[in-house]
This record gives C-alpha cells, sequence and structure tokens, in this order.
C-alpha cells in the first residue's frame, strides 16, 4: 500500500509538469496565431493518460481501505478534473479547425479542479506528501 501512496505522491509532480509544458505550448501558439500542430494533440494525450493513471491510483488506494473524511471532495473535484479533460481534449481534437483556444481551456479548468481537490484536502498542493504514509 505504502508503493501506492508514494506512485500517487510522486506522479502528481508529472502530471503538473506536463500540464505546465502543455499550457505554455498552448499560450505561445495563441499568441504568435500559429496553426495547431499534430504535437499538442501528442502532449494532450500524455497529459490526459496521466490524469487517468493518478485518478486510478487513488481509488484503488481507497478501495484498499486508504480511507478518511477529507477525501470525498478530493475524490469528487478529481474524478470532475478527469472528466473534464477527457471531454475538452476530444472536443479539441474532433473541431473542424483545431483551436489553441480549446488546449487553453482544457488544461486551464483541469488544472483548476485539480488544484481544488487538492485544496480539499486541506493542505498546499506544494506539500511534499498527501498524508503519513501507512505504518511509517
Amino acid at each position: 500500500m505504502n508503493g501506492l501512496f508514494y506512485a500517487h505522491s510522486g506522479l502528481r509532480y508529472l502530471v503538473l509538469l506536463v500540464a505546465l509544458a502543455g499550457l505554455a505550448m498552448s499560450i505561445r501558439g495563441q499568441l504568435s496565431n500559429a496553426p495547431v500542430p499534430k504535437a499538442a494533440r501528442i502532449v494532450g494525450s500524455i497529459y490526459s493518460g496521466l490524469v487517468d493513471l493518478q485518478v486510478l491510483l487513488g481509488l484503488i488506494m481507497v478501495g484498499l481501505g486508504r480511507w478518511y473524511p477529507m477525501l470525498a471532495g478530493h475524490l469528487v473535484l478529481m474524478v470532475l478534473a478527469l472528466v473534464a479533460t477527457h471531454v475538452l481534449f476530444v472536443r479539441a481534437r474532433k473541431a473542424a479547425t483545431p483551436s489553441w483556444r480549446a488546449h487553453l481551456f482544457a488544461y486551464g479548468l483541469s488544472l483548476g479542479l485539480i488544484l481544488a481537490g487538492v485544496f480539499a484536502l486541506g493542505r498546499m498542493p506544494w506539500a511534499t506528501s498527501a498524508m503519513k504514509p501507512l505504518g511509517g
């Protein structure tokens, strides 16, 4: 169980890193009026996959008995972030003309929900760990 906890706790940095890279790419693209390249779609897919993995690890931990009351709001907001991420990136991909604005909105809303979910735990996102690991 501690391995899952550490994986979930550490993966957040990779999620954040890819989100910030995608956000920076989208801002740059929007400001330069450049067309949306395939790389933007790839970064969005990587980000979506990382969010999926993060939520899955969290749900597995809850399923294995790691639960405390503050997790309720965290879980709801993280699942909403996952759904928003997928819906918005699918809509951006299926648009007749791809736009940076759609990517900016997807990253912005997703990151906003993720930050709200972290704050729902009652701590700052940059804290060292989400909670004390079992047996430690």
